[in-house]
């Protein structure tokens, strides 16, 4: 299973921070997870379940619909981003760790790519100092590049720098686009051992490839099955 990879993708981060700018001037909102932080982790919400601008939650239902907020109609480039994944999209949020916060280690149930859905970052505002571990190994993740990580793994964020740190964050479903992209030898990239996983939790991942009915999924599954 992948672990973290780095997708083949680089956008302007003068461009980005230039809209963020302009974004900025809104309401910052409290990220719903209060017991999973110290100080300040705030979101804006680009799409959200119903396009409201005061909604940042997850939608737990299993075939949730987001909607564009108002904010992301007024934002010609984050919609040019949004335009480079051929996917359907659920959340997307513009998430700030504001300096000296931490976010404490904590895992998001089911959210990787071999169980339908992915989670990407895009950095717009980051520093050395920032310090992002994903099951306890260190992501240097730089400003403009674009990330995907197994947030079903433990992971946590220190930002011990002077900066507030924005991230874009694109919550996508796991279509043939995708699952072809992350089949590809991409830089840093990395795989999770297959022994991370109990029988059950293997099996579930091969049937929700499998229910995905491509080939590309069809031939990931064949390859955990041979293992």
């Amino acid at each position: 299973m992948i672990k973290y990879l780095q997708l083949p993708f680089l956008f302007d981060t003068t461009l980005m921070q230039d809209e963020l700018k302009k974004i900025a001037e809104e309401q910052w909102l409290l990220h719903y997870q209060t017991m999973h932080y110290e100080g300040e982790w705030t979101a804006i919400p680009l799409r959200s379940a119903d396009g409201s601008l005061d909604n940042v939650f997850i939608n737990p239902a299993e075939n949730p619909e987001y909607k564009d907020t108002s904010l992301l109609h007024s934002s010609p480039l984050f919609r040019e981003i949004l335009l480079q994944f051929k996917c359907p999209l659920l959340a997307v949020r513009l998430l700030k760790l504001n300096a000296g916060a931490t976010i404490k280690e904590h895992k998001d149930a089911d959210l990787q790519f071999e169980k339908g859905e992915a989670r990407i970052h895009i950095p717009i505002i980051t520093h050395p100092l920032v310090e992002f571990y994903l099951d306890k190994e260190r992501i240097n993740m730089q400003e403009g590049e674009c990330w995907y990580m197994n947030f079903n793994l433990p992971h946590s964020i220190i930002n011990n720098s002077p900066v507030n740190r924005v991230h874009l964050v694109i919550d996508v479903v796991a279509n043939e686009w995708i699952t072809t992209l992350f089949s590809q030898p991409l830089q840093n990239k990395r795989e999770v051992e297959e022994q991370q996983y109990d029988a059950e939790t293997k099996q579930a991942i091969i049937a929700q490839l499998r229910s995905m009915n491509t080939e590309t999924a069809d031939k990931l599954a064949d390859q955990m099955e041979d293992v």
